[in-house]
């Protein structure tokens, strides 16, 4: 284990040294005590091996690529324990009936919200929906399929729009339809978490998903089909509103 600490003390720095004073400011946030020690436990258990280099960074937390001991990629998405920006997720834990017991304190709905994440990629992929596969959460890490080549990630269609608009855009339905039947809302669906996988669409950040027993289930949906139909006019001019109810 102590070994195996040593390498990923190693990767963080070399992570510090490639991006520079921002990103090391950015990653001396995520990357405090307590996490630290949830991702030596990860490693222990084999789950990674090596955090390599940084895919993202949100208010709530960074994404890593990170790797196996077989060598193979993950993603693994760290939330900060410390930070005031996760009070406006709140909304989305109160009222899930899956999470009841949430806790009390700022960390123990972090690790609430880490466990959400898990189920609801669960939940979709089960169902069909094309979302990253989920291995294994601890804490206030998650740790998922890998959506990359090597060490860059698959842009956004926000980044790189599909070639084929049309053909995309029923794609992408069909995992909203397949996650819909599982009484579930994306609740924060638009082009800045749909991956562009070599022309196929992949959806991302499903944190704060919520079932129909949410009060905010069918409100978050319509908000998410706005957004989307606020986006695909602009490459399929003539689409209307009511192609997006779904």
């Amino acid at each position: 284990m102590q070994g195996r600490t040593e390498v990923l003390d190693r990767k963080i720095g070399r992570i510090n040294a490639t991006y520079g004073q921002d990103w090391k400011k950015t990653i001396d946030d995520v990357f405090d005590e307590v996490t630290l020690k949830n991702l030596q436990q990860l490693i222990s258990q084999g789950i990674i091996s090596t955090i390599e280099n940084v895919i993202a960074t949100g208010k709530e937390g960074n994404v890593f690529r990170a790797r196996t001991i077989r060598g193979e990629n993950r993603a693994v998405k760290i939330y900060r324990i410390n930070t005031a920006t996760f009070r406006k997720l709140e909304k989305y834990i109160e009222g899930d009936t899956r999470f009841k017991n949430s806790g009390n304190s700022p960390r123990e709905r972090i690790f609430t919200w880490a466990q959400k994440e898990y189920k609801n990629l669960h939940s979709m992929r089960a169902a069909g929906a094309n979302v990253p596969k989920p291995y294994h959460v601890h804490k206030n890490i998650v740790v998922m399929q890998y959506l990359g080549w090597r060490f860059r990630p698959y842009p956004t269609i926000r980044e790189l729009p599909p070639k084929e608009p049309e053909k995309f855009l029923l794609m992408l339905k069909e995992s909203i339809k397949s996650y819909r039947n599982q009484k579930l809302s994306h609740g924060d669906l638009s082009e800045y978490n749909i991956i562009n996988r070599r022309e196929e669409p992949f959806i991302i950040d499903v944190g704060q998903a919520v079932p129909d027993s949410h009060p905010l289930y069918s409100q978050l949906h319509e908000r998410d089909m706005k957004n989307l139909h606020r986006f695909w006019k602009k490459y399929i001019p003539n689409i209307k509103k009511e192609e997006f109810q779904i």
